[in-house]
């Protein structure tokens, strides 16, 4: 019965963590928008926005989570045509066909903040 107990906060973790096991780190946010989590994280939070996402890693590296993302979405045929750096703040816009996205990371000293918006 112990052994039992023990186990329990692990599995109310597994509960709540909920992942889908297809693809754990894929979240969708529109048929043609979607981008892997930034692995080496923990995300803090994850909630929805009007036509987009946001997601707070707890990370100290918020360039590295920007080319992550970057890169994510260029391999699934995105093309950036738009780049800006500013303090702690990365931003960039990209077009697949018609469809527009735009991406956005900023550095909040330890956590980082992503979204992630379709269309203009």
């Amino acid at each position: 019965m112990r052994r039992m107990l023990g186990m329990l906060p692990l599995l109310l973790l597994a509960w709540a963590l909920e992942v889908n096991p297809s693809s754990p780190l894929e979240l969708r946010i529109t048929a043609s928008l979607s981008f892997n989590l930034f692995p080496q994280a923990v995300v803090v939070e994850r909630f929805p926005e009007p036509q987009g996402l946001v997601v707070v890693y707890r990370y100290s590296q918020a360039e590295a989570i920007f080319r992550h993302h970057d890169e994510d979405l260029r391999r699934r045929g995105w093309v950036r045509v738009k780049y800006e750096v500013k303090k702690d703040e990365w931003k960039a816009e990209y077009k697949k066909g018609k469809a527009k996205a735009r991406l956005s990371v900023k550095d909040k000293k330890g956590r980082v903040e992503v979204r992630l918006k379709d269309g203009d």
